[in-house]
């Protein structure tokens, strides 16, 4: 059965593919009235004989066909590369990642490093070369993101060491530009800012072969210290084997894993206890009658 979404403003169901209403869902253990209050009455009739997840699915068709906004982009990276390319056991995926001053659209880390930067139709140029040059500290690999009608628009904004792939109306991925990949111009300092406390420290123990056992004002700085003693290989070797652990162990990948297309790269993106990661797969699995 479908539920059609051709009669419902595309701006209004972009509402429904944020943080906030994808943490919302955990609240409803009724999927009728979870579909009611995120679609409407008549979305509900529509819907019956689906599971709550295909109806996500079929109302981010309607996002995909009429308004491809950011998440529509990031919904096809996610699904495409982490459960296309690579596999979300050994891929790491990182959403509106903080990177000195600007924030990285996605990030992956699997066996390196790669930033994703998505500029869709309704955005600009405005702050591209800074934002690309930020990355390029933290990051093996840059790319910009955009729609197949923008690639000229956008080629001239982008470094030489920045690759771009553009998205066609279909969700297929095209490397346009290819890619610099280049350790050597990382900075110690970007990407040590990109690891929490405890993975910066885990680092650190790892470098002198000691626990570190400092008050909390003097342990950024030891840690930071430890790190820019390795050579920059090593450095970033470290850093993506930390990172890729905050995103890949077991109960987070049965999690994202068991999400509808719709919802992996908000899986991804939201922060969320056992008890509703629990809540929203029950909710998202229930039949509507």
């Amino acid at each position: 059965m479908i539920c059609t979404f051709a009669d419902t403003d595309p701006t209004a169901l972009a509402a429904r593919f944020t943080r906030p209403s994808f943490e919302m869902i955990s609240s409803f253990a009724d999927s009728r009235n979870l579909i009611s209050e995120m679609f409407g009455e008549k979305k509900l009739f529509d819907s019956k004989g689906l599971r709550v997840g295909e109806v996500f699915d079929q109302a981010w068709n309607r996002l995909k066909h009429s308004y491809r906004n950011e998440y529509v982009y990031k919904t096809e990276l996610a699904n495409r590369i982490v459960f296309g390319r690579h596999s979300p056991n050994t891929a790491a995926l990182h959403v509106e990642l903080p990177v000195s001053g600007s924030i990285a659209d996605m990030a992956i880390y699997n066996g390196t490093s790669t930033a994703y930067e998505i500029k869709t139709d309704f955005d600009s140029a405005f702050r591209l070369r800074s934002q690309s040059e930020s990355y390029l500290k933290a990051f093996e690999k840059v790319y910009v993101v955009v729609s197949d009608s923008s690639v000229k628009k956008y080629l001239s904004y982008i470094p030489d060491e920045v690759g771009m792939l553009s998205l066609s109306k279909r969700g297929s991925l095209r490397e346009v530009k290819p890619v610099c990949s280049d350790v050597s111009r990382l900075k110690h300092e970007v990407m040590f800012r990109c690891l929490r406390r405890s993975e910066q420290v885990s680092i650190a123990e790892k470098v002198i072969g000691e626990k570190i056992e400092l008050p909390n004002g003097l342990i950024y700085e030891a840690c930071f210290r430890a790190f820019s003693l390795l050579d920059v290989e090593s450095a970033h070797r470290l850093y993506v084997e930390q990172m890729r652990k905050r995103k890949t162990d077991k109960k987070t990948q049965l999690f994202i894993s068991r999400l509808p297309y719709s919802l992996k790269a908000l899986g991804y993106a939201t922060p969320l206890s056992e008890k509703k990661r629990t809540n929203i797969l029950n909710v998202l699995d229930q039949m509507l009658v």
